[in-house]
């Protein structure tokens, strides 16, 4: 059996729309609603969150620990080496990369990814959206690599582009697999960058009572 984790990176310090990981709808923070969504697979053996070790983000590492949430600290312009203390630790076969400004990823979609990075072997990333032509909508984003792909990545990235977005350096060098969407929802979001996408994805979910597990197909129907 593969061991899997799931790293959900986290911070406070958006500049277009600082705290939003702790903004809530109906009762639950965007933080809870991803957690929700994609602790329950059967696949996953771990739930991190990664997130900046300093004072700026003192209130996200409290809330975690209310809430009883695992999480790693790290610094917080490299993301990377985040990742790479996290899975150091662990030692797992497989890392799933998701934010937590991006509350509707899908599990059922995640499980897919899962089952395809499985069975190609050779495969050590794969995307749903940076990568891919036919693209799911942005906020559903997942990226899957090994182990392997990240400890190079770490050894051999440079840039503060390669660092601050963790994959850059993997989807340049390992072999890649673009897990597309049978429609291309390119134009399509349901991210958390500004106020204005937090009401969107309020409406969305107002529409189903706020059952914060409904699925990725009835959701691309309200986008």
């Amino acid at each position: 059996m593969k061991k899997i984790i799931i790293i959900a990176q986290a911070r406070l310090t958006s500049k277009r729309f600082p705290g939003k990981v702790l903004k809530k709808i109906k009762n639950k923070s965007l933080i809870e609603i991803l957690h929700l969504r994609l602790s329950k697979s059967k696949f996953i053996d771990h739930f991190i969150f990664a997130i900046p070790n300093n004072y700026k983000n003192l209130k996200l590492k409290n809330f975690l620990k209310k809430k009883r949430f695992n999480f790693e600290q790290g610094p917080e312009k490299n993301v990377l080496k985040r990742f790479f203390l996290i899975s150091k630790k662990i030692k797992p076969d497989i890392i799933i990369r998701v934010t937590c400004d991006c509350p509707l990823v899908d599990r059922l979609i995640l499980e897919k990814m899962i089952k395809k990075f499985i069975r190609l072997s050779k495969v050590e990333y794969m995307s749903n959206t940076t990568i891919t032509k036919n693209k799911y909508p942005d906020g559903t984003d997942i990226e899957i690599f090994s182990y392997n792909a990240l400890k190079k990545a770490y050894k051999k990235s440079s840039t503060s582009y390669e660092k601050e977005h963790v994959t850059p350096y993997i989807q340049k060098n390992f072999k890649a697999y673009a897990f597309e969407s049978n429609i291309n929802y390119s134009n399509k979001r349901c991210t958390v960058d500004t106020p204005k996408d937090l009401e969107n994805i309020k409406k969305i979910l107002s529409k189903f009572k706020y059952d914060f597990t409904v699925g990725y197909n009835k959701i691309i129907k309200n986008l």
